[in-house]
């Protein structure tokens, strides 16, 4: 009995990975539609978005079955409660693509001054960053790759600021409305910054049983950050390889295999005794 539900908590921990990853990956296809104003491919995205809405219900659906009918521990507990609380925030965030898309039709055709198009491109490579270190540390259950999300959500806040500089030195032949949808576009993949660090901040809960920030944690070293680990279930490390697969489906993310980790960390040691007996 305990083993299933062992590998019922894996398996929404790989779903959930599945669809973050999904998020992400639309957010690139939204992007490139508004960038070249590819009405069709905006149009899938709509589509795709509403996909992962239903997915992402599914998933928070099998959260709250799995509490019902089995009595989690306390790890468990914590585990399910971050699929439920990032399944919020994967619901946000394709929210947001799906308007960016829609953002991709409306402004098609339209002549979108200031290089605003630029800079929302600029814009969108800091969110994808945000994003894949958002999994990097869900994957890893690494709180050290989450405690930089919110320095690498600053610049992602910075060149959001300089949209407002740029609409405001428009000049009255520009086309205005062009720009406006550009802007809800910025401010679109700002709240998706957001809400990936957002994750972060639930992921310290779910590794350490305690009720901080990223913020809080930002003056921990390294070391400090590793006792701070509480102990955890096996869903947490049980089919990491497709873990694994799923996240680097991302294009920002490239993480090798625990196959890969396990032969590199044994040629490691092959090298130490190689070191100490010389």
């Amino acid at each position: 009995m305990r083993e299933q539900f062992d590998k019922d908590l894996a398996t929404l921990r790989q779903d959930l990975v599945h669809v973050y990853a999904d998020v992400d990956l639309q957010l690139h296809e939204a992007m490139d539609a508004l960038i070249h104003e590819d009405k069709d491919k905006a149009k899938k995205v709509r589509r795709a978005t509403h996909k992962i809405d239903q997915a992402s219900m599914k998933l928070e659906e099998r959260a709250y079955n799995l509490i019902v009918l089995q009595n989690p521990v306390a790890s468990d507990l914590r585990l399910l409660q971050f699929i439920i609380y990032v399944n919020f925030n994967i619901q946000r965030m394709s929210n947001h693509v799906r308007n960016i898309a829609k953002t991709a039709e409306r402004a098609a055709g339209h002549a979108v001054p200031g290089g605003m198009l630029e800079l929302l491109a600029s814009l969108a490579h800091l969110v994808y960053r945000v994003l894949g270190e958002t999994v990097r540390a869900i994957v890893e259950n690494d709180l050290n790759t989450a405690t930089n999300l919110p320095e690498l959500d600053e610049p992602v806040d910075a060149l959001y600021r300089t949209f407002f500089k740029t609409f405001s030195k428009l000049k009255t032949d520009d086309d205005i409305e062009a720009a406006s949808r550009v802007m809800m576009a910025a401010r679109m993949l700002e709240r998706i910054s957001d809400n990936s660090v957002e994750v972060g901040d639930r992921l310290v809960f779910l590794l350490t049983g305690r009720r901080a920030t990223l913020d809080d944690l930002q003056e921990l070293e390294p070391e400090e950050l590793d006792d701070l680990q509480a102990a955890q279930g096996l869903a947490l490390t049980m089919g990491q390889k497709e873990v694994v697969r799923a996240a680097n489906q991302i294009p920002e993310v490239e993480l090798a295999s625990p196959t890969a980790k396990a032969e590199a960390s044994a040629e490691a040691d092959d090298d130490d005794d190689d070191y100490d007996d010389d």
